[in-house]
């Protein structure tokens, strides 16, 4: 007798197990499913459009709401306010419909995804419905199923929804990074010195900026407009006379150069996927510099004392700049996190330095020197803090 009525509660615990044991890394489940259903989502009717909304809470809580929108006068009427969250392992769907349940919510827990790529949520014992299906195709389009008891009776309702895109937006970030930077030089710096060419190496540096970033409808292109501050270091060794009318001068540089950047930057950026995490991006830049110093040995010493300048450098720069973008926070609060790394490619001839040694002719001398580098930054969204 005691093993009866025992029989009922292990049945239940066995199918607990077996539910549970369907469901594989809850976590990049809800991550799919968080970012698969952010937007507007909506589907026309004889009685007005439907739509479903769902915006993102927090990293593991979606909101959301269905409402129909009237034709004779667009008024909305609110049919069902849903939630999604993901507490411990199990991702559970919340529905409170209107006009039904007495307004209580009606949870469902995400059981498995069936061979269709269905997201499957589940209560039996609710009557109708009692299964809920979601299967997002690509980003443009989404099925709803619900299938339940009415009379004893299974009833199955469909629903196809498309995507509404969104219309542009602007964001405002802050950015701060670190860089590293070396001189590029191409044809002979200094002709007839095969052999006594100047050597450049690479070295740290920083950059502090703001970015405004105008994102396109739908949220695959964004333009992205910079200002920023980067310091700017790299080494260099070389050793030349320069003949004058009096004396040869002898230059010789081994020092490390410290240089501030003004660069101004509009950098186009393609997102896999609307709204997804990782995009490229390609676009010019001008710098314009502020402050040059060289720590090490610079004969002779042309350093004005006043502003901390010399003229080894040519003040404005030109170039391009080419990295990848990955949205990621770090923390619980959403601050509309991104880390991306990218390299500077300059095309403006900066040297102001070797050029001495042709006497600033330039059917004498054919080289050229440019900045080159690599940056790691993230930036946040400021309308976040």
């Amino acid at each position: 007798m005691q093993i009866r009525r025992l029989l009922p509660v292990l049945v239940f615990l066995l199918s607990q197990s077996f539910v549970q044991a369907q469901i594989d890394y809850p976590e990049d489940l809800f991550r799919e499913l968080r970012r698969g259903l952010d937007g507007t989502w909506f589907m026309p009717t004889d009685r007005g459009d439907r739509l479903e909304i769902w915006w993102k809470e927090n990293d593991s809580t979606m909101v959301g709401k269905s409402i129909r929108i009237k034709p004779e006068n667009g008024d909305s009427v609110l049919l069902e306010r849903l939630r999604l969250e993901l507490r411990d392992t199990t991702i559970t769907y919340i529905s409170i419909a209107r006009n039904q349940n007495s307004g209580q919510p009606v949870p469902f827990v995400l059981t498995e995804i069936d061979e269709e790529g269905f997201f499957v949520f589940s209560n039996p014992k609710h009557d109708d419905p009692q299964k809920i299906r979601y299967l997002l195709l690509g980003n443009r389009e989404m099925q709803v199923e619900t299938i339940g008891k009415r009379n004893g009776r299974e009833v199955k309702t469909e629903y196809v929804f498309e995507r509404e895109f969104t219309p542009g937006a602007v964001e405002f970030r802050a950015r701060v990074g670190f860089n590293a930077h070396s001189l590029r030089s191409t044809g002979s710096l200094i002709p007839g010195l095969p052999d006594g060419q100047p050597v450049f190496g690479w070295k740290p540096g920083w950059e502090v900026g703001v970015q405004t970033r105008f994102k396109g409808r739908g949220g695959f292109i964004t333009i992205n407009a910079e200002l920023s501050a980067v310091g700017r270091r790299t080494s260099a060794m070389a050793n030349f006379y320069v003949e004058t009318d009096s004396l040869p001068i002898n230059y010789q540089r081994d020092l490390t150069y410290n240089s501030i950047w003004l660069t101004l930057a509009v950098i186009p950026e393609l997102t896999f996927g609307r709204e997804g995490r990782f995009s490229l991006m390609a676009g010019p830049y001008y710098g314009r510099m502020v402050g040059l110093n060289g720590k090490g040995l610079q004969l002779p010493v042309e350093e004005n004392q006043i502003v901390k300048v010399n003229n080894d450098f040519k003040k404005n720069d030109l170039g391009l700049n080419v990295g990848f973008q990955y949205k990621v926070n770090f923390g619980k609060k959403d601050l509309g996190g991104i880390m991306g790394i990218r390299a500077t490619y300059g095309f403006s001839n900066i040297d102001n330095l070797y050029v001495r040694y042709c006497d600033n002719n330039p059917a004498l001398c054919n080289g050229q020197l440019s900045f080159l580098g690599a940056s790691l930054y993230y930036s946040v969204n400021l309308l976040k803090i």
